[in-house]
């Protein structure tokens, strides 16, 4: 083993929390290396820089997205598979920059339900947050979702809705439902050498105009332009105690040759996900700790969280170009707050969509049959494409204990360590909430004027937000971490990521991880300094 400089701190993981967490202790003058397994997205690595770019969108995913970095548990739900993107950036690589914020009583669902459990600090604490984290990307938005807590005018102006969102709009309007801009990461106007939103639909696949605020661009080249060392191929594979086993003194990696380093560093700050960060945890096994690192409420894993979805599609008479705009172009959040009436607890957002992406999946999703071919499939192409559309929903998932991540005794990946094993269940409140999203969702088609609607009731669980397995909370006996990322055994041991979230809320993640790494980097800061 090769031993390299200390440093103040070591981030392992450089997506929307290690990003974060990086620039901000970079900034505060702390040396900080970042350790993060992937590599950086290049431009030629984004498909639609390509004529034939339906051809290259598996192109885009780092060849480090193996099938062997994960496993399911037989009792794991076989809808459930994780979408995620090993790379410099993260899954802010492939994202659609939906960025809502939480409302107040997401985070007090225990109080409110009795059901999971509260964080460990109220909504007043994460605005200030929100807003200095929506600044910096940019984010685009209105404010005309009534239901949305006051806030101030958005950094950037919305993104104006696409014909596809203007359609669903007329749907909900019909309804009597609130349909508003949807705030996203994405630029309306132009910023520096970054241009706005051309509208080409490709958000999935990175961004070839620079629109979208990933982190590559965006935290990382602050953090880059302040010291910080990112270094690539770098795969923590254990976290390294003192002697006295209270307090962590750095990270062993694995470089790109498969040598073995050690980084020292006088904090460590996890920010991988929810799957990444319980599994190096578990894999920092020593004699004083046989169950894994931070682990002494035996909850490291546990409640592992990802969203209730539905989506509904649906074909137009005239042209609505579904394809056009970015991703997530409006939003409905009649159902996002907790209401005793319905069949369910908690609540879900509905996203007003254009992901339509091009004709060949157009071809794949509604026309592929050995039927169909010649002039026949051209005519039926050029009659359908341009008149599709579809729109979905995304719920709270009330995890148990039985939902978890642990480590495979058996199977390893190719870097020869236990693959992460997965379990995750929807339970009867999520499958009532997934009947009352299709039922709204195919009644706003109905009121828009589609046909041909499709309800895609096979796939009720979201495997790109991940959340929980390192719960925040007060009490160390049911928590990981206190609300300042701290692990309660451990206070030089620090947790950033969707994994510290003690409840899944209604809203997708990514804002909420990067305030809340925002607020715990500037917490370690204070603590430092004392």
């Amino acid at each position: 083993m090769s031993a390299v400089k200390p440093v103040d701190t070591c981030v392992v993981g450089s997506g929307a929390s290690g990003s974060v967490v990086a620039a901000t202790l970079a900034a505060a003058g702390q040396s900080v290396v970042i350790l993060e397994s992937g590599r950086p997205t290049r431009p030629s690595h984004i498909p639609t820089i390509r004529d034939d770019w339906e051809q290259h969108l598996r192109d885009f995913f780092p060849p480090s997205n193996g099938a062997d970095r994960v496993h399911y548990d037989a009792d794991c739900d076989p809808r459930f598979r994780v979408s995620r993107f090993k790379g410099v950036g993260g899954s802010t690589m492939h994202y659609e920059g939906f960025y809502p914020r939480m409302h107040p009583g997401d985070l007090k669902r225990r109080s409110q339900l009795g059901m999971a459990a509260d964080w460990p600090l109220d909504y007043d604490e994460l605005a200030p947050y929100y807003d200095r984290v929506e600044s910096r990307l940019g984010v685009s938005g209105a404010l005309d979702n009534p239901f949305e807590p006051p806030r101030p005018p958005y950094p950037n102006p919305p993104i104006a809705m696409s014909c596809a969102v203007q359609r669903a709009k007329a749907g909900c309007d019909r309804l009597g439902l609130h349909a508003a801009h949807a705030p996203v990461a994405i630029l309306s106007r132009a910023d520096g050498a970054r241009g706005p939103c051309n509208f080409c639909g490709g958000c999935w696949f990175g961004c070839m105009h620079g629109a979208i605020s990933n982190a590559q661009q965006t935290y990382l080249a602050d953090a880059a332009s302040h010291g910080a060392e990112l270094r690539i191929a770098s795969s923590a594979v254990r976290i390294l105690l003192a002697r006295d086993g209270r307090r962590v003194t750095g990270v062993e990696y694995l470089d790109a040759d498969g040598a073995l380093h050690n980084q020292d560093a006088r904090n460590v700050v996890l920010c991988g996900n929810a799957i990444e960060t319980p599994r190096l945890l578990l894999m920092s096994t020593r004699h004083d700790h046989p169950d894994g690192l931070a682990n002494s409420s035996g909850l490291v894993g546990r409640y592992f969280s990802a969203h209730v979805q539905a989506k509904v599609t649906a074909v137009f008479d005239d042209r609505v170009d579904g394809y056009k705009g970015p991703n997530i172009n409006g939003q409905v959040q009649d159902f996002w707050d907790h209401d005793d009436a319905r069949s369910f607890a908690g609540g879900y957002v509905i996203a007003l969509r254009n992901a339509e992406l091009g004709p060949y999946y157009l071809y794949r999703q509604r026309l592929a049959r050995p039927t169909l071919f010649g002039a026949e499939l051209l005519e039926t192409l050029t009659d359908t494409f341009g008149h599709t559309a579809n729109i979905s929903a995304y719920g709270e998932h009330f995890a148990t204990e039985n939902d978890r991540v642990d480590l495979h005794p058996e199977i390893k990946d190719t870097l020869g360590l236990p693959v992460p094993r997965i379990r995750i269940r929807h339970g009867d409140n999520e499958a009532a909430m997934h009947e009352h999203m299709g039922g709204i969702l195919t009644s706003i088609m109905e009121a828009a004027g589609g046909r041909q609607i499709r309800f895609e009731s096979d796939r009720s669980i979201l495997g790109t937000h991940l959340m929980g397995t390192c719960r925040m909370g007060t009490d160390p006996d049911q928590s990981v971490v206190d609300a300042d990322g701290r692990t309660h055994d451990i206070g030089n041991l620090l947790i950033a990521d969707g994994s510290l979230f003690p409840t899944s809320t209604p809203s997708n993640p990514t804002l909420t991880i990067q305030a809340m790494a925002l607020r715990i980097a500037e917490r370690l800061i204070a603590r430092d300094r004392g």
